[in-house]
């Protein structure tokens, strides 16, 4: 899916150059085995890391990049290059590459043969990664991809990748070509970060685009499928699988001992079989589907060609028959609103279709929702559409006849959790539902929160009075909000707040926020229930139902990270 990608090069600087018009994709990349390890070879050497590129730019340069600001960056490789030119020294191999790949500036094939003398200009082109031009200065050298560092957090620490992906629609004239090829992006970042990693023998991941995923599932599973209904985007991974296959622990002459790229929609190339762990960050973008529409021109990266968020409906009522027991899947996702309905109105819907699947938990976390109009804004804008003025305003008038003929008062997008139970579980105690809301900042990774909650989630659906058996103490990062009118004598209003992971917030009873206090770990909640409903002032005449109601409210505390076991 796209998220932000680098911002063009102002047209008054001199020394950026350009972008292609959209008219077609260019050539992918090729995974030619001798060239890639003389690339990696040296952009190694090239000091070609975050952590160079932030000693040597800044990291105000590294966050206006982030931003899609070109300028800054522009401006510090330039003033990098002239010192260099000055003292009649090379220039920095990290200036140099960071000008071509990062920043989209014209660079002397001299210098880029200088930067990378393993490879030489020649190999470049012949891998498909840039463009030389004669001008009457001499030679010079524009990017083909988009070629960036990237670390990505492994089992055993830190790695230092590099991700190839097509031209950001900043550095293009014209909207995208239909089989652009994203790179890293904020949405693929927060799948990323939100995978409860945990080892597994098979995965699978369900459009892999660059194979940011990709790269990922391989620290921790022995064999990963991916799929992807473009070939442009298997081509990309496999160069990037290459280029980063050290760090990967792959075999460069034999990427098909652990990886296995399949082209194909959905779930179409794996037919048949069963996996631990499926991750997808698919094309769920509503799309108004016209009459006379071409499937060809269709935005592969994101647009999966159904009507409405049927794609979604789709994906999520297919996944378990593709999991092992016990397997679990974790995807992103959109979902429509109806008019006058609540958010999760259609995610429940789906989740009412699994009930012929095998036992089937699942979990949806709204983090957005925008109207019609914002939707069809923020689409149109990612797709550079606004360029052609005409065409955009007629695709935006489909957008809102679109969700006007279904009744479509916005679009949620969020994350989803699934897993199918295994035999055995599914005869101790029901599938569990959870569907929530949570807007503001979270801190990731979410990875370990989403592992941790969902371990609660099912301790309190196999045995809840386990549970509240159980010594309990309120989590370090929890903290206690109380608000009243002035002159009130008692809050109105008790919050409890996390503030770390998905830094939920809830208001609490006068009783929960009594156990709260006493979870001490020195005694069971279930003790703690009973001791603060018998002090309750305004109990009612039964006190049964304020102890019953507090034991939920505390399972309900426990799960969502509250309260944790001493």
């Amino acid at each position: 899916m796209s998220a932000s990608a680098p911002g063009p090069a102002p047209a008054q600087e001199p020394a950026a150059m350009p972008g292609p018009a959209a008219t077609s994709a260019p050539p992918a990349p090729r995974a030619d085995t001798t060239l890639v390890a003389a690339l990696r070879a040296d952009l190694s050497a090239a000091g070609f890391s975050h952590d160079h590129l932030a000693e040597l730019l800044g990291e105000v340069i590294l966050s206006a990049l982030d931003r899609d600001q070109f300028v800054p960056g522009q401006l510090r490789v330039q003033e990098l290059l002239d010192a260099a030119a000055a003292d009649s020294l090379p220039a920095d191999p990290a200036a140099v590459l960071s000008g071509l790949w990062l920043f989209g500036m014209e660079i002397t094939v001299a210098q880029v043969e200088q930067a990378l003398p393993r490879t030489g200009i020649q190999g470049l082109l012949r891998l498909e990664l840039v463009q030389a031009q004669s001008h009457d200065d001499g030679e010079l050298c524009r990017p083909s991809v988009d070629l960036r560092p990237y670390q990505a957090e492994q089992q055993d620490g830190v790695a230092d990748l590099w991700v190839a992906s097509d031209l950001s629609s900043h550095q293009l004239q014209g909207a995208l070509p239909a089989e652009h090829v994203l790179g890293i992006g904020r949405a693929s970042l927060t799948l990323a970060a939100s995978i409860h990693r945990r080892p597994v023998s098979a995965a699978l991941e369900i459009g892999t685009g660059c194979g940011i995923q990709l790269m990922h599932l391989l620290d921790h599973a022995e064999h990963v499928v991916a799929t992807d209904l473009s070939a442009r985007a298997l081509d990309f991974t496999a160069f990037n699988l290459l280029l980063n296959a050290p760090e990967l622990r792959l075999d460069p002459e034999n990427l098909g001992a652990r990886v296995q790229l399949l082209q194909g929609s959905l779930f179409d190339p794996v037919a048949e079989r069963t996996f631990d762990l499926i991750v997808s960050n698919p094309p769920f973008v509503v799309t108004p589907r016209p009459a006379d529409e071409d499937p060809a021109a269709r935005y592969t990266y994101r647009d999966g060609g159904r009507r409405g968020d049927l794609l979604m409906e789709e994906l999520t009522s297919q996944l378990p028959r593709f999991l092992s027991d016990g397997g679990t899947a974790q995807l992103l996702g959109n979902w429509e609103i109806p008019e006058g309905a609540d958010w999760d109105t259609r995610p429940r819907l789906w989740c009412e279709q699994l009930e012929g699947e095998a036992p089937v938990d699942a979990w949806f976390i709204q983090r957005d929702q925008q109207d019609a109009d914002e939707y069809a804004e923020t689409w149109l804008r990612d797709a550079s559409t606004e360029r052609d003025i005409a065409q955009y305003r007629l695709r935006y008038a489909a957008y809102l006849q679109d969700f006007d003929s279904r009744g479509v008062e916005a679009v949620g997008f969020g994350m989803i959790w699934m897993r199918r139970r295994s035999a055995a579980d599914a005869a101790m105690m029901s599938p569990w539902r959870r569907f929530e809301e949570i807007s503001g900042p979270v801190d990731q990774p979410l990875g370990p929160v989403i592992g941790g909650t969902v371990a609660r989630a099912e301790a309190v659906a196999r045995d809840a009075e386990a549970v509240l058996d159980s010594a309990l103490v309120v989590a370090g990062d929890v903290t206690e909000e109380r608000h009243q009118r002035f002159g009130a004598v008692h809050p109105e209003v008790i919050v409890a707040r996390q503030g770390a992971g998905l830094r939920r917030s809830r208001p609490v009873s006068s009783a929960a926020a009594g156990l709260l206090g006493a979870a001490d770990g020195e005694f069971a909640a279930a003790q703690l229930a009973t001791a603060v409903a018998s002090l309750m002032d305004d109990q009612p005449a039964d006190g049964a139902d304020l102890e019953q109601a507090l034991r939920t409210e505390t399972l309900e505390l426990y799960v969502e990270g509250y309260l944790t076991r001493s």
